[in-house]
């Protein structure tokens, strides 16, 4: 009874993590979400639905929109950037009307949805680039949570009641890790 239901709600949890937030859906069941194919076929998707994402580096509010220039991470299925992977390329996301550049700011977390809408010349640096761009329909900002998981092994395997016996070296050993999260 007790595997049966520990089973379940294992099962539960991990198609609860898989959903795509409401503001990432797209009208197509496979969105492009491969950066490097939008970078290099833009002519051949152009039109076509688009869920990517990464690190903000530029926002430029202009008369009636808003230039949002993005370092492209690879996605979780559920639209979240990978924090250790190696950046891909970049791209740039017009979204209509205004986006307060103080939440939008460099450095943020951003995945967009929308459709390849050609692409523009522009420089990183000095550096001429070729910038796929998107028209955004839907957008989602991340937050990072960093978390910090302790394992005191003597602890929690050698404890009876309130009395804890301690090694022979007189202090029980702890490991821990700090871990970084992606969360909305």
């Amino acid at each position: 009874m007790f595997r049966t239901l520990f089973l379940g709600l294992v099962a539960v949890f991990v198609v609860g993590c898989a959903n795509v937030p409401e503001s990432l859906q797209t009208q197509s069941e496979k969105p492009i979400t491969d950066y490097r194919k939008i970078a290099t076929e833009t002519k051949q998707v152009q039109g076509q639905e688009v869920r990517v994402g990464g690190i903000i580096a530029a926002v430029t509010n202009l008369e009636d929109r808003t230039r949002i220039e993005v370092v492209s991470l690879p996605l979780t299925k559920d639209g979240r950037p990978i924090l250790d992977k190696k950046p891909q390329g970049r791209f740039v996301g017009y979204i209509d009307g205004f986006l307060e550049p103080m939440e939008y700011r460099p450095g943020r977390l951003l995945t967009v949805v929308g459709r390849v809408s050609g692409s523009e010349q522009g420089t990183v640096g000095e550096f001429k680039y070729q910038f796929p761009v998107i028209k955004v329909s839907g957008d989602l900002l991340w937050q990072i949570k960093q978390e910090i998981w302790l394992d005191d092994f003597e602890r929690n395997f050698n404890c009876v009641g309130l009395r804890c016996p301690v090694s022979s070296y007189g202090i029980g050993f702890t490991r821990g890790e700090v871990t970084q999260r992606v969360t909305k």
